[in-house]
């Protein structure tokens, strides 16, 4: 079921992207057509605290959610099975580390390479050929915002810890991704696209790293063994 939800996503995503201009119309929202800049691309909200803050702050969480997860792999934790702590693990580092790989085989450029925001490159949907000449871009899907999707894997390995404990993993996924995908967007580094398809990639990953590892995603079982 999980599968067919997928598809269908990604397959609205790609109609509604590539048939439409709703990426460049968001975009010139953040856009000064004056001076020709994204103005919030240097304020120190945006670029010195939801961009490098986050990630150090990032990797601090994940370096302490990943002795969680050696924990539960070593069976010491009760709501977080064995292989639902390997799931977890993975996916923390798995999901923004596909997400950066992505990056340097699809040639998308930011809003702010684009001729459009005063850069030198064209606009292209996702299924565009880019011209040969151009020099290659490296901003698509966004890979800010994966430091806040890569949470998303905890609303699927908590899923023995009951409903609440992964909608709350899932929640922490979306609230942290949308932020930091929404922050690079008003600084001109990603379009709307990117953000919503590294959405996609984090759930992906999710789903498919969890059937890998045969993880349990059975609800409350963690509770029906403590009963």
């Amino acid at each position: 079921m999980q599968a067919l939800w997928l598809l269908m996503v990604a397959g609205v995503l790609l109609w509604v992207f590539q048939t439409t201009d709703i990426d460049r119309q968001i975009a010139h929202l953040f856009f000064d057509e004056q001076q020709r800049v994204f103005p919030l691309r240097r304020t120190w909200l945006f670029e010195d605290l939801l961009h490098h803050s986050a990630k150090q702050v990032t990797y601090l969480a994940v370096a302490a959610s990943l002795y969680v997860c050696y924990l539960g792999y070593r069976g010491a934790l009760e709501w977080l099975p064995p292989r639902n702590a390997l799931l977890a693990a993975l996916g923390m580092l798995l999901i923004p580390l596909g997400i950066t790989t992505l990056k340097h085989l699809i040639s998308r450029h930011c809003p702010w390479d684009i001729v459009d925001f005063g850069g030198y490159a064209p606009y292209l949907h996702l299924l565009d050929a880019p011209p040969p000449t151009i020099k290659a871009g490296v901003c698509f899907p966004a890979g800010h915002a994966s430091t806040g999707l890569l949470w998303i894997v905890w609303g699927v390995a908590l899923r023995p810890a009951g409903r609440g404990m992964a909608r709350l993993g899932l929640l922490a996924g979306l609230l942290l991704g949308g932020v930091l995908g929404i922050a690079r967007m008003a600084q001109g580094a990603h379009f709307l696209s990117h953000t919503l398809w590294s959405l996609w990639f984090a759930w992906a990953m999710s789903l498919g790293l969890a059937h890998v590892v045969a993880a349990d995603l059975r609800l409350g079982t963690a509770r029906a063994r403590q009963e």
